[in-house]
């Protein structure tokens, strides 16, 4: 005859607790993986964005060193009233495989700055992106003058703003021009 266990024995197996804590954690493990591949995915098209977009920013910078210094500033800038007839390129550029942000007025995802009032480039602007204000003719004097058309130094900030994968982006490039 057998005797009676006083101590209950583990049975083979897991409980429906042990279960469930297993669950839990390889449910919170494979969020965190997905998240992390997620945000990996969207930092890759973000850097690829990037370098889409100061690739751009150079090759407009190549083209205004490349552009005759005397009429850079007429053939890039926003007004078509000193273009003298040439096919001028303007102040904006598209950028191919960018969407421009919803808000861009000209619906281009680039956009070349110079120091002007109007359509005047000006001296005495206060624009630190452009390191304004400068003297721009070489004549010892900042003025208030329209320097179009003497200019020695010009200063040029090429952007491209853009909306990402991640909401709003951009890139600048700064240089200055100087007649050779």
């Amino acid at each position: 005859m057998r005797l009676p266990k006083l101590h209950r024995t583990r049975q083979d197996g897991f409980s429906a607790l042990e279960v469930f804590c297993a669950v839990v954690v390889l449910t919170v493990a494979a969020t965190a993986f997905g998240q992390s591949l997620v945000k990996g995915l969207c930092l890759s098209d973000s850097t690829h964005q990037r370098a889409l977009a100061q690739q751009q920013a150079r090759s407009v910078v190549e083209d205004l060193q490349g552009a005759d210094f005397d009429q850079v500033f007429a053939l890039y800038n926003a007004s078509s009233a000193d273009d003298a007839g040439q096919n001028a390129p303007g102040a904006s550029f598209a950028v191919s495989g960018l969407t421009p942000l919803a808000n861009d007025a000209d619906g281009q995802a680039g956009a070349i700055v110079f120091p002007v009032s109007g359509t005047q480039l000006r001296e005495n602007l206060t624009l630190h992106s452009l390191g304004m204000p400068h003297d721009l003719n070489g004549d010892g004097v900042i003025d208030a003058a329209n320097h179009a058309g003497d200019y020695r130094l010009l200063p040029v900030l090429v952007r491209v703003s853009w909306r990402g994968p991640n909401g709003p982006m951009q890139v600048e490039l700064r240089t200055i021009l100087c007649a050779r």
